[in-house]
């Protein structure tokens, strides 16, 4: 992107495709943001409630071949919890292979799920249709990912 050009919603084709998708289908649950970056970088943000909690969601569409569905778990993770937590993560990991839970340095505990597509191939339905799986997944596990973090 030349220098001084600001990036938007409408440099990013499939962040269109998925907006356009949002809006046919009358899901109105996200926020749209663009980061304004080299790889036009869109940010649709949204919460998942799971066991009383509204956890931080978003969908990242930007330039490269994937699109990532990423959901803040739990914050605050003491050095103290952290080598227990990691494992416990690394056990999720192992379990499930549509999924990715990690630690970051900063206490969040992530999890993600990557799409791989072009823009020839991206597919709407297919990105929020695994965000479904997601959410299903989280809820079903919620309590006993809270008793791991935080109960011990």
């Amino acid at each position: 992107m030349p220098a001084g050009k600001k990036s938007k919603v409408e440099d990013n084709l499939r962040a269109v495709q998925f907006n356009e998708f949002l809006m046919e289908k009358g899901i109105n649950v996200f926020g749209t943001e663009s980061l304004e970056d080299e790889a036009n970088t869109v940010l649709f943000r949204s919460r998942i409630e799971a066991a009383g909690q509204l956890l931080p969601a978003v969908v990242i569409v930007d330039a490269s071949v994937f699109t990532i569905i990423r959901v803040q778990l739990a914050g605050g993770i003491g050095e103290e919890k952290r080598a227990r937590i990691t494992e416990y993560l690394n056990e999720l990991n192992m379990l499930y292979k549509t999924f990715k839970y990690y630690l970051r340095p900063d206490g969040y505990v992530c999890l993600d799920l990557c799409i791989p597509a072009r823009d020839d191939g991206f597919d709407p339905e297919l990105v929020y249709g695994m965000l479904s799986i997601l959410v299903q997944h989280i809820q079903d596990r919620a309590v006993d990912f809270m008793e791991h973090v935080w109960g011990k």
